[in-house]
């Protein structure tokens, strides 16, 4: 069976059909979202959304089978507005602490808010709130790592798992401490001694609501944000904005979409009620469209 379908332009079928649904407040969508995947597809029936105002150009898609199986939720979070420049915390050779190692490669960039040319935002925050109803968790079976260079911590916004194993590290030869503040969990506190390349055992052992910051006491510019999940549906939008979400049961999810800028850069909600409908396989992706105002802009 084939379907139909009116576009006004025809966009990368064979890649992305994107479905736009911008952020305009909380629990409301407006139009039509961490990694770069390597995307692993199952059959599905592809859907493609008439764009409105389209010029009557037909595009056959065909209906390739069962809906029913898990499927994936991939996404790009864009920025609706003029791409901000990152702004430059100290450039090299004028730290005024352990200026030798900080920005040694270069100038440091507050990593606040990152926006590609092509407007896509990084370190977006996608997840459940909770599991589907009747799914159990499986332990995660592999290990993160949670790594210092030039006194930048190398990931800047991570999702695991609770008991998932994340091994702190550092590839500096200066000390420096790695002090969490979630809301559920017994806070980490601890120096991290210059090239320690074994490394410290962080496992969170409750889920938390929200992503919460990671610092540096010895370096105040240096902050991270971690989030624990008791289920594997999560992740965090990649330098191009994109994100994907695997395995997912079938079904209506509401996903909550979080950035350290959001609410007036306190770290909040772009999104607490995203609804989408997870058929099985391959799923045209979605475009999160935010208003440059929801990161204070």
């Amino acid at each position: 069976m084939k379907m139909n379908v009116s576009i006004k332009s025809l966009f990368a079928l064979a890649g992305w059909a994107v479905v736009s649904v911008s952020v305009t407040g909380c629990g409301k969508l407006e139009s039509g979202a961490h990694a770069e995947p390597t995307v692993r597809l199952r059959s599905a029936e592809a859907v493609v959304a008439a764009i409105p105002g389209a010029s009557g150009d037909k595009v056959e898609v065909p209906n390739t089978g069962d809906k029913g199986g898990p499927g994936s939720f991939l996404g790009r979070v864009t920025l609706k507005g003029n791409k901000p420049n990152q702004t430059v915390i100290f450039e090299k050779g004028k730290s005024n602490k352990d200026g030798s190692v900080c920005a040694a490669d270069g100038a440091i960039l507050s990593e606040e808010l990152v926006v590609g040319d092509d407007g896509g935002v990084a370190n977006v925050f996608v997840f459940l709130d909770k599991a589907p109803a009747g799914f159990k968790a499986e332990k995660a079976d592999s290990n993160l790592t949670f790594d210092q260079k030039g006194c930048v911590f190398t990931t800047h916004a991570m999702i695991c798992q609770v008991g998932q194993k994340i091994k702190v590290l550092s590839d500096d030869d200066i000390a420096h401490n790695t002090h969490t503040f979630p809301g559920r969990n017994d806070p980490f506190n601890s120096t991290i001694k210059p090239k320690d390349r074994d490394g410290l055992d962080l496992v969170y052992k409750k889920a938390e609501k929200n992503p919460f910051p990671v610092k540096c006491d010895l370096h105040s510019w240096m902050i991270a944000y971690h989030l624990p999940l008791d289920h594997p549906f999560g992740a965090v939008s990649g330098k191009d904005g994109k994100f994907e979400i695997r395995d997912l049961p079938a079904g209506t999810h509401e996903f909550r979409v979080w950035h350290e800028r959001a609410e007036g850069g306190k770290g909040g909600f772009l999104e607490r009620k995203l609804k989408v409908t997870i058929k099985g396989g391959e799923q045209p992706p979605m475009e999160i469209a935010v208003d440059a105002a929801k990161f204070g802009l």
